[in-house]
Protein backbone atom coordinates (compact mmCIF):
# COMPACT_ATOMS: atom_id res chain seq x y z
CA UNK A 1 0.00 0.00 0.00
CA UNK A 2 1.06 3.73 -0.83
CA UNK A 3 0.74 5.61 1.68
CA UNK A 4 1.19 9.50 2.17
CA UNK A 5 1.11 11.04 5.34
CA UNK A 6 0.37 15.32 5.37
CA UNK A 7 1.83 17.53 7.83
CA UNK A 8 2.61 20.60 8.60
CA UNK A 9 6.09 20.50 10.00
CA UNK A 10 8.88 17.71 11.32
CA UNK A 11 9.82 19.23 14.37
CA UNK A 12 10.30 17.84 17.63
CA UNK A 13 6.47 17.83 19.18
CA UNK A 14 4.25 15.05 19.81
CA UNK A 15 2.50 14.71 16.39
CA UNK A 16 5.82 14.58 14.93
CA UNK A 17 7.23 12.50 16.99
CA UNK A 18 3.73 10.13 16.93
CA UNK A 19 4.39 10.32 12.99
CA UNK A 20 7.87 9.28 12.67
CA UNK A 21 6.61 6.09 14.92
CA UNK A 22 3.81 5.34 12.63
CA UNK A 23 5.94 5.74 9.75
CA UNK A 24 8.56 3.86 10.34
CA UNK A 25 6.54 1.10 11.57
CA UNK A 26 4.31 1.05 8.56
CA UNK A 27 7.49 0.58 6.31
CA UNK A 28 8.19 -2.34 8.49
CA UNK A 29 5.40 -3.80 7.53
CA UNK A 30 6.44 -3.57 4.10
CA UNK A 31 3.98 -0.24 2.97
CA UNK A 32 5.55 2.41 0.48
CA UNK A 33 5.46 5.62 3.04
CA UNK A 34 5.85 9.15 2.19
CA UNK A 35 5.69 12.41 4.03
CA UNK A 36 4.70 15.42 2.57
CA UNK A 37 5.75 18.59 4.33
CA UNK A 38 3.85 21.96 3.92
CA UNK A 39 5.87 24.74 5.20
CA UNK A 40 9.03 25.56 4.12
CA UNK A 41 12.46 24.32 5.78
CA UNK A 42 10.44 22.77 8.71
CA UNK A 43 12.38 19.29 8.63
CA UNK A 44 14.29 19.05 11.82
CA UNK A 45 17.56 16.89 10.75
CA UNK A 46 17.78 15.61 14.15
CA UNK A 47 14.36 14.18 13.69
CA UNK A 48 14.39 13.36 10.04
CA UNK A 49 17.47 11.19 10.56
CA UNK A 50 15.42 8.86 12.98
CA UNK A 51 13.13 8.03 9.60
CA UNK A 52 13.81 4.63 8.14
CA UNK A 53 15.63 5.63 5.09
CA UNK A 54 12.82 3.98 2.68
CA UNK A 55 10.56 6.87 4.45
CA UNK A 56 10.25 9.68 1.21
CA UNK A 57 10.27 13.39 2.26
CA UNK A 58 8.50 15.64 0.09
CA UNK A 59 7.84 19.66 0.48
CA UNK A 60 5.14 21.89 -0.99
CA UNK A 61 7.60 24.84 0.45
CA UNK A 62 4.70 27.09 1.88
CA UNK A 63 5.91 30.31 3.14
CA UNK A 64 4.23 30.52 6.54
CA UNK A 65 2.74 33.57 7.33
CA UNK A 66 1.28 34.57 4.06
CA UNK A 67 -1.38 33.09 1.49
CA UNK A 68 0.64 30.93 -0.22
CA UNK A 69 -1.71 29.96 -2.79
CA UNK A 70 1.29 28.57 -5.23
CA UNK A 71 2.51 26.18 -2.13
CA UNK A 72 -1.04 24.46 -2.26
CA UNK A 73 -0.96 24.07 -6.31
CA UNK A 74 2.66 22.49 -5.44
CA UNK A 75 1.06 20.56 -2.77
CA UNK A 76 -1.93 19.00 -5.22
CA UNK A 77 0.78 18.18 -7.96
CA UNK A 78 3.01 16.03 -5.78
CA UNK A 79 0.41 14.44 -4.37
CA UNK A 80 -1.10 13.59 -8.02
CA UNK A 81 2.36 12.77 -8.66
CA UNK A 82 2.90 10.41 -5.58
CA UNK A 83 -0.76 8.87 -6.60
CA UNK A 84 -0.93 7.24 -2.98
CA UNK A 85 -3.65 4.70 -1.99
CA UNK A 86 -4.18 6.73 1.48
CA UNK A 87 -4.01 10.04 2.15
CA UNK A 88 -3.72 10.06 6.11
CA UNK A 89 -3.87 14.09 7.33
CA UNK A 90 -2.30 15.12 10.29
CA UNK A 91 -4.54 18.25 10.76
CA UNK A 92 -8.33 18.77 9.31
CA UNK A 93 -7.23 22.44 8.51
CA UNK A 94 -5.59 20.84 5.54
CA UNK A 95 -8.40 19.39 3.33
CA UNK A 96 -9.66 22.51 2.20
CA UNK A 97 -6.09 23.00 0.46
CA UNK A 98 -6.59 19.51 -1.55
CA UNK A 99 -8.24 19.02 -5.00
CA UNK A 100 -11.97 17.66 -4.82
CA UNK A 101 -10.63 14.76 -6.59
CA UNK A 102 -8.26 13.86 -3.60
CA UNK A 103 -10.32 14.71 -0.70
CA UNK A 104 -12.73 11.72 -1.25
CA UNK A 105 -9.76 9.10 0.31
CA UNK A 106 -8.71 11.02 2.98
CA UNK A 107 -8.35 10.06 6.53
CA UNK A 108 -6.92 12.36 9.54
CA UNK A 109 -6.19 12.15 12.88
CA UNK A 110 -7.57 14.42 15.85
CA UNK A 111 -3.98 14.52 17.92
CA UNK A 112 -5.83 17.03 20.51
CA UNK A 113 -8.95 17.90 21.78
CA UNK A 114 -10.82 20.27 19.94
CA UNK A 115 -10.08 23.66 18.76
CA UNK A 116 -11.00 25.45 15.57
CA UNK A 117 -7.95 24.99 13.48
CA UNK A 118 -7.48 20.94 13.82
CA UNK A 119 -11.11 20.63 13.61
CA UNK A 120 -11.78 23.09 10.62
CA UNK A 121 -13.92 20.53 7.68
CA UNK A 122 -13.58 17.42 10.11
CA UNK A 123 -17.13 16.69 9.38
CA UNK A 124 -16.83 16.15 5.44
CA UNK A 125 -13.65 13.79 5.54
CA UNK A 126 -14.17 10.04 4.78
CA UNK A 127 -12.40 8.46 8.07
CA UNK A 128 -11.57 10.51 11.30
CA UNK A 129 -9.60 9.02 13.60
CA UNK A 130 -9.25 10.07 17.61
CA UNK A 131 -5.87 9.38 19.72
CA UNK A 132 -8.12 8.79 23.04
CA UNK A 133 -11.78 8.06 23.85
CA UNK A 134 -11.52 11.44 25.83
CA UNK A 135 -10.44 13.50 22.01
CA UNK A 136 -13.33 10.90 20.50
CA UNK A 137 -15.86 12.18 23.15
CA UNK A 138 -15.06 15.93 22.74
CA UNK A 139 -14.87 15.93 18.79
CA UNK A 140 -18.30 14.08 19.07
CA UNK A 141 -19.86 16.82 21.65
CA UNK A 142 -18.38 19.66 19.86
CA UNK A 143 -18.83 19.04 16.23
CA UNK A 144 -21.21 15.57 15.84
CA UNK A 145 -18.64 13.76 14.43
CA UNK A 146 -18.08 10.03 15.08
CA UNK A 147 -14.42 9.22 14.72
CA UNK A 148 -12.34 5.32 15.57
CA UNK A 149 -10.34 5.51 18.87
CA UNK A 150 -6.94 4.45 18.53
CA UNK A 151 -4.08 5.25 21.06
CA UNK A 152 -0.83 6.75 20.28
CA UNK A 153 2.03 3.46 20.93
CA UNK A 154 5.10 3.66 21.86
CA UNK A 155 8.08 0.83 20.99
CA UNK A 156 8.20 -0.24 24.79
CA UNK A 157 10.96 -2.51 24.07
CA UNK A 158 13.40 0.64 23.29
CA UNK A 159 12.99 2.22 26.83
CA UNK A 160 15.29 1.25 29.52
CA UNK A 161 13.60 0.22 32.56
CA UNK A 162 14.18 1.26 35.99
CA UNK A 163 15.93 -1.10 38.49
CA UNK A 164 15.43 0.66 41.41
CA UNK A 165 14.43 -1.52 44.58
CA UNK A 166 14.44 1.28 46.90
CA UNK A 167 13.62 5.20 46.95
CA UNK A 168 17.07 6.84 46.89
CA UNK A 169 17.97 10.75 47.32
CA UNK A 170 17.28 12.79 46.43
CA UNK A 171 14.22 12.33 45.40
CA UNK A 172 13.93 12.75 41.54
CA UNK A 173 10.75 14.20 39.67
CA UNK A 174 10.72 14.35 35.92
CA UNK A 175 8.04 15.96 33.52
CA UNK A 176 8.55 15.61 29.95
CA UNK A 177 6.49 17.97 27.75
CA UNK A 178 6.51 21.61 25.62
CA UNK A 179 6.62 24.47 27.84
CA UNK A 180 3.02 25.67 27.61
CA UNK A 181 1.69 26.14 31.08
CA UNK A 182 -1.48 26.84 30.21
CA UNK A 183 -1.78 23.25 28.69
CA UNK A 184 0.76 21.19 30.42
CA UNK A 185 0.29 22.59 34.04
CA UNK A 186 4.10 23.01 34.71
CA UNK A 187 3.55 26.00 37.04
CA UNK A 188 0.78 23.61 38.95
CA UNK A 189 3.84 21.13 39.64
CA UNK A 190 6.30 24.11 40.58
CA UNK A 191 3.70 25.60 43.40
CA UNK A 192 3.30 21.98 44.36
CA UNK A 193 6.70 21.19 45.14
CA UNK A 194 6.90 24.88 46.98
CA UNK A 195 4.42 23.34 48.89
CA UNK A 196 6.52 20.56 50.15
CA UNK A 197 9.53 22.61 50.76
CA UNK A 198 6.91 24.30 53.12
CA UNK A 199 6.28 20.90 54.84
CA UNK A 200 9.72 20.15 55.42
CA UNK A 201 10.85 18.29 52.20
CA UNK A 202 13.82 19.34 50.70
CA UNK A 203 15.81 16.41 49.35
CA UNK A 204 14.49 16.33 46.18
CA UNK A 205 14.90 17.94 42.73
CA UNK A 206 12.39 18.58 39.42
CA UNK A 207 13.18 18.12 36.16
CA UNK A 208 11.77 19.49 33.11
CA UNK A 209 12.78 18.43 29.88
CA UNK A 210 11.05 20.15 26.94
CA UNK A 211 11.04 23.87 25.22
CA UNK A 212 8.34 26.46 24.56
CA UNK A 213 6.79 29.41 24.89
CA UNK A 214 6.47 29.44 29.13
CA UNK A 215 10.23 28.49 29.27
CA UNK A 216 10.66 32.33 31.16
CA UNK A 217 7.34 32.39 33.08
CA UNK A 218 8.71 29.29 34.38
CA UNK A 219 12.36 29.97 35.31
CA UNK A 220 10.43 33.63 36.82
CA UNK A 221 8.20 31.53 39.17
CA UNK A 222 11.41 29.41 40.05
CA UNK A 223 13.06 32.12 41.07
CA UNK A 224 10.74 33.69 42.62
CA UNK A 225 10.03 30.85 45.11
CA UNK A 226 13.79 30.40 45.77
CA UNK A 227 13.61 26.95 44.25
CA UNK A 228 16.78 27.47 41.91
CA UNK A 229 19.05 24.37 43.59
CA UNK A 230 16.27 22.00 43.22
CA UNK A 231 14.46 22.72 39.47
CA UNK A 232 16.38 22.30 36.51
CA UNK A 233 15.58 23.62 33.12
CA UNK A 234 17.48 20.72 30.84
CA UNK A 235 15.56 22.17 27.33
CA UNK A 236 14.58 19.88 24.32
CA UNK A 237 15.77 16.48 24.05
CA UNK A 238 15.66 13.62 21.22
CA UNK A 239 13.19 10.54 21.75
CA UNK A 240 16.22 8.66 22.24
CA UNK A 241 17.78 10.32 25.56
CA UNK A 242 14.18 10.17 27.04
CA UNK A 243 13.95 6.98 26.33
CA UNK A 244 18.01 6.45 28.22
CA UNK A 245 17.18 8.34 30.88
CA UNK A 246 13.53 8.42 32.18
CA UNK A 247 14.19 5.32 34.26
CA UNK A 248 16.93 7.24 36.24
CA UNK A 249 13.72 9.40 37.87
CA UNK A 250 11.43 8.08 40.87
CA UNK A 251 8.70 9.90 40.11
CA UNK A 252 6.96 11.19 36.31
CA UNK A 253 3.93 13.76 37.15
CA UNK A 254 1.90 15.49 34.37
CA UNK A 255 0.20 18.31 35.52
CA UNK A 256 -1.91 19.17 32.22
CA UNK A 257 -4.71 21.40 32.48
CA UNK A 258 -5.96 20.00 29.24
CA UNK A 259 -4.18 16.87 27.11
CA UNK A 260 -5.58 14.88 24.14
CA UNK A 261 -3.10 11.84 25.03
CA UNK A 262 -0.03 12.25 26.90
CA UNK A 263 2.36 10.27 24.57
CA UNK A 264 5.07 10.68 27.68
CA UNK A 265 2.92 9.36 29.88
CA UNK A 266 2.94 5.71 28.11
CA UNK A 267 7.09 6.25 28.17
CA UNK A 268 7.19 6.52 32.03
CA UNK A 269 5.51 3.80 31.88
CA UNK A 270 6.75 1.79 29.58
CA UNK A 271 10.49 3.00 32.19
CA UNK A 272 8.59 1.63 34.77
CA UNK A 273 8.97 4.42 36.62
CA UNK A 274 5.30 5.63 39.00
CA UNK A 275 2.98 8.41 37.29
CA UNK A 276 1.04 11.00 38.60
CA UNK A 277 -1.24 12.28 36.03
CA UNK A 278 -4.52 15.24 36.28
CA UNK A 279 -7.98 14.28 36.38
CA UNK A 280 -10.29 14.74 33.52
CA UNK A 281 -8.46 14.36 30.53
CA UNK A 282 -6.34 12.37 28.15
CA UNK A 283 -3.65 11.01 30.58
CA UNK A 284 -6.05 9.91 33.21
CA UNK A 285 -7.26 8.09 30.46
CA UNK A 286 -3.87 6.19 29.46
CA UNK A 287 -3.24 5.28 33.37
CA UNK A 288 -6.85 3.90 33.46
CA UNK A 289 -8.63 6.04 35.86
CA UNK A 290 -6.13 5.25 38.46
CA UNK A 291 -5.29 1.29 37.65
CA UNK A 292 -1.89 2.17 36.21
CA UNK A 293 -0.77 5.42 38.36
CA UNK A 294 -2.16 7.99 40.23
CA UNK A 295 -4.43 10.94 40.03
CA UNK A 296 -4.95 14.29 41.14
CA UNK A 297 -7.54 16.92 41.23
CA UNK A 298 -7.13 18.63 37.87
CA UNK A 299 -5.68 22.62 38.90
CA UNK A 300 -5.31 21.64 42.79
CA UNK A 301 -1.66 21.97 43.94
CA UNK A 302 -2.19 20.99 47.59
CA UNK A 303 -3.80 17.82 46.53
CA UNK A 304 -1.05 17.44 43.68
CA UNK A 305 1.35 18.35 46.29
CA UNK A 306 -0.01 15.00 48.80
CA UNK A 307 -0.45 12.68 46.13
CA UNK A 308 3.69 13.09 45.28
CA UNK A 309 3.94 13.16 49.21
CA UNK A 310 3.16 9.90 49.56
CA UNK A 311 5.59 9.00 46.99
CA UNK A 312 8.07 10.81 49.08
CA UNK A 313 7.25 8.61 51.90
CA UNK A 314 7.22 5.15 50.04
CA UNK A 315 3.38 5.19 50.76
CA UNK A 316 2.26 4.39 47.29
CA UNK A 317 0.78 0.85 45.40
CA UNK A 318 3.99 -1.04 44.72
CA UNK A 319 1.77 -2.80 42.28
CA UNK A 320 1.12 0.31 39.72
CA UNK A 321 3.96 -0.05 38.08
CA UNK A 322 3.66 -3.36 36.81
CA UNK A 323 0.35 -2.60 35.98
CA UNK A 324 1.43 0.35 33.97
CA UNK A 325 3.78 -1.84 32.47
CA UNK A 326 1.26 -4.41 31.11
CA UNK A 327 -1.16 -1.63 29.52
CA UNK A 328 1.96 -0.26 27.75
CA UNK A 329 2.86 -3.56 26.31
CA UNK A 330 -1.12 -4.68 25.64
CA UNK A 331 -2.67 -1.18 24.53
CA UNK A 332 -0.33 1.34 24.04
CA UNK A 333 1.91 -0.31 21.54
CA UNK A 334 2.60 1.40 17.96
CA UNK A 335 2.39 -2.52 16.34
CA UNK A 336 -1.21 -2.16 17.60
CA UNK A 337 -1.86 1.47 16.47
CA UNK A 338 -0.88 1.19 12.91
CA UNK A 339 -2.79 -2.09 12.92
CA UNK A 340 -5.57 -0.13 13.35
CA UNK A 341 -5.08 2.59 10.84
CA UNK A 342 -4.09 0.00 8.11
CA UNK A 343 -7.34 -1.97 9.14
CA UNK A 344 -9.40 0.95 9.03
CA UNK A 345 -8.30 3.01 5.98
CA UNK A 346 -10.32 4.99 3.78
CA UNK A 347 -8.48 4.19 0.51
CA UNK A 348 -8.16 5.00 -3.13
CA UNK A 349 -10.50 2.70 -5.55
Amino acid sequence: MKILHVVWVLRFGGIETMLMNIANEQVTMGHEVSILLIDKDSADPELTKRLNNHVTIYSANRIWGIIDLPAFWRMNRLIKKINPDVIHLHSAAMYKYLSPSLRKFCNVTLHALCNTPNTDHIEKIARVFSISQSVADDLMQKKHVKSIVNPNGIKPELIKTSKKLNIQHPFRIVQVSRLDHLKKGQHLLIQSCKILLDRGFNNFTIDFIGNGPSLNFLKNLVKENHMENIVRFLGEKDQQYIYDHLCEYDLFVQPSIYEGFGLTVTEAMAAKIPVIVSSGQGPEEVIEYGKCGTVFCNNDIIDCANKIELYMNGQEEKSLVEKAYEKVWNTYNIKTTVETYLTNYIRRK
